[in-house]
């Protein structure tokens, strides 16, 4: 009796061949069936093109060319120009839909779906997702190095995440650091240790660009850290309430030649181990290709006096500086104000009088922009005897003026809409074009008084905006 329980043997199955085709004897089958190899892959030829043309392109037909646009072999050649009109359409906020092509792939004849697009091509598709998401990571290899720098450019950093972002630049292994261009750690309170902030300076001092320093700790390790971050351009001190030594500060950016921004913290500083004698000392303080300081915190009159601006510096901001006098001030305006474009001096000053920045236009004659607070200015701010008329005919730049107040009784009193009208009639203020003002100076906008302003500013394409806070 034959054993039922044995396994059959596996046959091979019969194969016919369509007209045409040639058996492993040499003749020609006439007999009808199964399709050869080449049949199979012209029927999936012929699938995916049915797929293909199901597509719809917005303004471009890339059925034409996909094979020459998208090559599969690494002999074909790329159509440049082509590339070339679908970026500038990219550019241009067009939406495109690329072809993607499958091929049959893999081993044991299995169908592995590859796309085939060149590396450029694929890095600036991921550059217009508006909103970064790590489940591209996952697509692929060639995914994962492309947008491993696209999603630690600029990291958005807050309390939940920030300890989880601290622990993976902190692996020995991860050296995701170098791709991080912007870090700001503005929305860090109470988490933003020394150590912490030390140590992501550390991580990612390879590529560092900007940089926004948290709002509680910022000592001696951050700035020690700070010394290897040769490539910064912003630096951001602002937010910072610790006590920080002015000297330190500067010697941990001594070779950021590439800083272009720095704003001081708002917290006290510290200027006594600045040596004042040694003219050669303080010039050697500032970063030579710095074009935009704020001025903050406890900044003493002996060292703004004896400071060496660089004359690369056109925009300038003073703020909550409560030991600047008014002396101090124009001390430091009188030898850098030419070269000054834009000025703003913000609330609180206490060292500041009523009208302590009535002769702002003398020292500063070339400013485009101009930020003052009627805490300390007057309507003579805008009168004739204040604004003289500039050497060789030149008009007044100015262009924008924001006017500012503490809403403090009697301060919306002291400049009047007729104050600005009369200097844009008279033409001590031709370049003027938009003017903010902040609710608290109490103007009536129903007024004629107003009305008239607006009509003066509409002459020469430009408006009032009202600041509502």
């Amino acid at each position: 009796m034959a054993n039922k329980r044995r396994p059959k043997k596996a046959r091979v199955p019969y194969r016919r061949y369509g007209p045409g085709s040639i058996n492993k004897n040499g003749n020609n089958n006439t007999g009808e069936g199964h399709m050869g190899s080449e049949d199979e892959d012209e029927e999936d030829e012929v699938e995916q093109s049915d797929v293909m043309k199901s597509s719809h392109y917005n303004n471009i037909n890339y059925d034409d060319y996909s094979s020459t646009s998208w090559p599969i072999s690494k002999f074909q050649k790329i159509d440049v120009l082509k590339f070339a009109i679908i970026n500038e359409k990219l550019k241009n906020g067009e939406f495109i839909e690329i072809p993607i092509t499958f091929t049959k792939n893999g081993k044991n004849g299995g169908n592995v779906k590859s796309l085939h697009l060149p590396v450029e091509i694929l890095q600036l598709i991921l550059r217009y997702i508006p909103k970064t998401d790590p489940k591209y990571l996952r697509v692929s290899k060639l995914f994962y190095q492309l947008y491993i720098p696209i999603l630690y450019h600029s990291p958005i950093l807050n309390s939940y995440n920030f300890f989880q972002f601290v622990d993976t630049l902190s692996s020995i292994k991860n050296k995701v650091g170098k791709h991080v261009k912007i870090l700001d750690l503005s929305t860090i309170i109470q988490s933003g240790k020394n150590s912490y902030v030390s140590k992501l300076l550390r991580r990612c001092s390879e590529n560092l660009e900007v940089f926004v320093a948290p709002q509680t700790s910022f000592g001696y390790a951050p700035l020690v850290s700070l010394r290897g971050c040769n490539k910064i351009k912003v630096l951001d001190l602002r937010l910072v309430s610790e006590t920080m030594n002015l000297k330190e500060l500067f010697y941990s950016i001594r070779n950021s030649k590439d800083l272009t921004h720095l704003s001081f913290p708002r917290s006290s500083i510290t200027c006594e181990d600045i040596n004042y004698n040694s003219e050669l000392e303080i010039e050697n303080f500032w970063p030579p290709n710095i074009w935009y300081l704020r001025l903050s915190g406890g900044v003493s009159d002996e060292f703004i006096m004896n400071s060496i601006l660089p004359k690369s510096i056109t925009r300038l901001e003073f703020a909550h500086c409560p030991s600047l006098k008014e002396f101090a001030v124009y001390s430091l305006l009188s030898r850098f104000g030419r070269n000054l474009t834009h000025l703003s001096i913000q609330y609180p000053m206490p060292g500041l009088t009523e009208n302590s920045m009535d002769y702002i236009f003398q020292y500063c004659p070339n400013l485009i922009f101009l930020q003052i607070t009627v805490d300390y200015c007057s309507k003579d701010l805008f009168s004739e005897d204040f604004l003289p008329p500039i050497l060789g005919d030149k008009p007044r730049c100015l262009k924008t003026l924001w006017i500012e107040s503490s809403g403090g009784l009697g301060q919306g009193a002291k400049i009047h809409p007729d104050d600005l009208t009369i200097a844009l009639l008279e033409e001590r203020l031709p370049m003027l074009k938009n003017i903010r003002i902040t609710s608290k100076l109490g103007w009536d906008l129903k007024s004629d008084d107003v009305a008239d302003l607006i009509n003066a500013l509409e002459e020469k394409d430009g408006g009032l905006y009202i600041h509502h806070y």
